[in-house]
């Protein structure tokens, strides 16, 4: 879930539970030590390539806060009033250093115990991204955050516009099929590009100087290596 801004969160970890690995601390209201046990290794097992990935220096564990059912999520970090306009398949988000999720054993009608693992994979990655850039390109943010969790669904039969990447509004994202579309992006980039210029897009937002091309000659390319690598395949 992308920070919403101007929203004071309900953040308290120290009446919370906490669990130790290597690379994180995980902070709970009520969990299953085998589901304990399945949050830890799912970000252990991945933070290696994540890591790797962004090559930060990582000097202290990343904070993970697990909370017992999708409305406690939601309260902490949306707010009680603000949390009406959410359904709830909003049940992860990162803020600033810290994941905020749901709880694999509560994940609510839209989300399974599995999906939840792999979205604290995801919020993981966004906390890596705002190291980086505390603003970030959505397309660029969700897509590699989308891409790293290994979250890869179907393309949608309408490719949104070169106009279309130009809107950062997370209600449009979600409503164009955003998550799929910005995989398959972030995928051809990193192909393409690599990994260190794909990290210098993130924090500059500048495709002549990160990748010395312009977005949309960049944007026309993975047209083409769309339709050379998927159309067959849709």
């Amino acid at each position: 879930m992308h920070p919403v801004c101007g929203i004071k969160k309900n953040i308290q970890l120290e009446t919370m539970e906490t669990y130790e690995r290597e690379h994180f601390i995980v902070y709970y209201e009520v969990l299953g030590q085998a589901t304990l046990r399945d949050i830890g290794d799912t970000l252990e097992e991945n933070y290696p390539l994540i890591n790797n990935f962004f090559n930060l220096d990582q000097h202290q564990k990343s904070r993970v806060a697990v909370y017992d059912n999708v409305d406690r999520f939601q309260h902490t970090y949306l707010g009680f009033f603000l949390s009406w306009l959410y359904d709830d398949s909003a049940v992860g988000a990162a803020y600033q250093d810290l994941v905020l999720l749901t709880s694999p054993e509560n994940p609510g009608t839209q989300h399974t115990y599995a999906d939840m693992l792999e979205i604290a994979v995801h919020e993981f990655v966004h906390t890596c991204v705002y190291r980086l850039n505390e603003y970030p390109n959505i397309w660029l943010d969700e897509g590699l955050a989308t891409y790293l969790a290994g979250q890869r669904s179907p393309l949608p039969a309408s490719i949104p516009e070169f106009a279309d990447f130009q809107e950062q509004d997370m209600s449009f994202f979600w409503e164009n099929d955003g998550y799929a579309v910005s995989y398959y992006y972030v995928e051809f980039l990193i192909r393409e590009f690599g990994s260190e210029d794909m990290v210098r897009l993130i924090q500059t937002n500048d495709y002549q100087g990160a990748l010395g091309e312009s977005e949309l000659d960049v944007y026309n390319r993975w047209l083409a290596y769309l339709e050379t690598e998927y159309s067959a395949s849709q």
